[in-house]
């Protein structure tokens, strides 16, 4: 009889945030039927496009589950993560930084903010600009998300041996880092705060 995993489910609570072992679900014949058509005929799975759609749909979802308990999303943690490491920045660098579009990059900090995680204050330097910091809730929940984000991490690159996991992240930041100024919002290094001052001195020298 064939079995599937079932997503989420581990057998032991104590084993640690690298260790998995799901619970197998036996299936009923009607089941079988219906998996048998699940097959990668389809000329969608020729599309890279398409597949890396369903990719980091599955990832988002195995994300949110793993770390459901504190109702933050694949979004709000990149969010969370760049407004850490970058404290003092914009929305519009925060957008720039993560390479997220001003409306999501908009949203989700509303959220956030509304949620206390994320502080905004009006800049000393400049009145017109509001800088962003974590909260003290915000770096707490941060560290705490920590464990999930490791499992969400493993158990989405579980299908694959540890050579062809390290394989498959050179070859995502190959296509990422050389395609960055095809996106609709490319990732901007140049907001980073370290970017920024590596050009001033530059500048100064020329």
């Amino acid at each position: 009889m064939a079995t599937a995993r079932t997503p989420g489910q581990r057998r032991s609570a104590r084993q640690g945030p690298n260790s998995y072992d799901w619970i197998t679900r036996k299936r009923s014949e009607g089941t079988d039927r219906a998996a048998k058509k699940y097959r990668l005929t389809s000329p969608l799975y020729q599309r890279p496009g398409y597949l890396l759609w369903r990719a980091r749909h599955i990832a988002d979802s195995i994300f949110t589950f793993e770390c459901r308990e504190f109702g933050v999303t694949a979004s709000q943690y990149v969010v969370l993560s760049v407004v850490k490491d970058t404290p003092g920045s914009d929305q519009v660098s925060i957008s720039r930084i993560a390479g997220l579009d001003r409306f999501t990059t908009a949203l989700v900090l509303s959220n956030l903010i509304k949620r206390k995680l994320i502080v905004r204050e009006r800049s000393s330097s400049d009145r017109r600009r509001y800088s962003l910091r974590l909260s003290a809730e915000g770096f707490e929940i941060l560290k705490s998300i920590l464990p999930g984000a490791a499992r969400a991490r493993a158990r989405l690159l579980s299908p694959l041996t540890r050579h062809d996991q390290e394989v498959f992240i050179r070859m995502l930041q190959q296509l990422v880092t050389s395609l960055n100024d095809d996106a609709r919002a490319p990732v901007d290094e140049d907001a980073l705060p370290h970017m920024r001052r590596k050009a001033d001195r530059t500048a100064k020298k020329k």
